[in-house]
């Protein structure tokens, strides 16, 4: 009786890691929906700024420096 219920419970551990896993691999983000382009529009702005900060912060936006991001 144990034993069949432990096989019971690795069995449903099994396909809710195999569930688990292909969710984490589904695109966070589709190409066809106006909110998704939006959203990834906003992310690719957000990052351009963390990189013009960090740039700026560190002195790497002067024009004369050799050192560039990207």
């Amino acid at each position: 009786m144990l034993q069949n219920a432990g096989l019971v419970a690795l069995a449903v551990a099994m396909i809710l890691t195999i569930y688990d896993l292909r969710a984490s691999l589904s695109p966070e983000t589709c190409s066809e929906c106006v909110h998704c382009r939006e959203r990834a529009e906003a992310e690719r702005l957000r990052q351009e700024r963390l990189s013009r900060e960090y740039a700026r912060r560190h002195g790497l936006d002067r024009e004369d420096d050799d050192r560039r991001i990207g």
